[in-house]
């Protein structure tokens, strides 16, 4: 199958490409830096899934940034739309399928850190996994990076979704060592460590958890915070892209 779903994304695609990118909610911006660009929506890709999330708009984008060929899912699938980890990955397999230099991972999520301001980015070091999907106590994953960035490092919280989390549960994870929650990116974490891959993996702190401070959590103002600092988020992915993957001319 996956064969199958790679043969129609070649058809946009002109070179292998040397980044993949998953593109998390409302952090859409970057694709106004690629040239060049072409797209394939996923309903328009036989035998390919859909995404029913509010920011996720389901699509394929090829383009160039800097003359590096860049491969872009502006949309992501969820554990919670019902499908299983394994699914959720797919994007994952379809990316690996390239052998890019990496492949980075972003997301907006949660901040649990009233140190950290709103807007700022984290780098993930850890992941705690607070589904309890496979066992009754969280269980820790650390990734093998290390990058020279200016951004915050620390530990994302994966959480099944669709609703937030509680107040108490947010205290739960907090008192585990978690900085930043989200309902997204563990799945596909699991797919790279399966492929032995070792992604980057960046959060933009799109709001505080619930009960931190006197504001309810509402995906509208997730995606407005994320719009917000799309400038910023742009000029971070591509120091990233530069960092490794050297630029070259493109190919006309």
């Amino acid at each position: 199958m996956c064969k199958e779903i790679i043969k129609q994304i070649d058809t946009i695609i002109s070179e292998s490409p040397k980044i993949c990118i998953i593109l998390g909610s409302g952090l859409d911006g970057l694709i106004d830096s690629i040239y060049n660009k072409k797209t394939i929506p996923y309903s328009q890709i036989d035998g390919f899934i859909t995404t029913s999330v509010q920011g996720h708009v389901g699509q394929f984008i090829y383009g160039y940034i800097d003359g590096i060929p860049i491969l872009c899912a502006q949309g992501r699938f969820h554990y919670y739309e019902g499908y299983s980890f394994e699914t959720v990955g797919i994007i994952i397999k379809i990316f690996n399928h390239y052998k890019p230099n990496n492949i980075i991972i972003t997301n907006s999520s949660g901040c649990l850190r009233l140190d950290w301001e709103i807007g700022s980015f984290m780098l993930v070091k850890k992941f705690i996994d607070f589904s309890f999907i496979e066992s009754n106590t969280p269980k820790i994953y650390k990734l093998n990076h290390d990058l020279d960035l200016n951004i915050y490092s620390g530990t994302y919280t994966y959480t099944i979704g669709p609703t937030y989390e509680t107040e108490s549960e947010i205290q739960e994870i907090i008192s585990l060592g978690g900085d930043a929650v989200g309902m997204s990116t563990f799945p596909e974490y699991l797919m790279c460590k399966k492929l032995n891959i070792n992604p980057i993996i960046v959060s933009c702190l799109t709001n505080y958890g619930a009960g931190l401070v006197n504001k309810k959590v509402l995906h509208k103002d997730v995606l407005k915070n994320a719009e917000d600092v799309k400038a910023d988020f742009n000029l971070l992915i591509k120091k990233i892209i530069r960092n490794i993957a050297p630029q070259k001319r493109q190919k006309i």
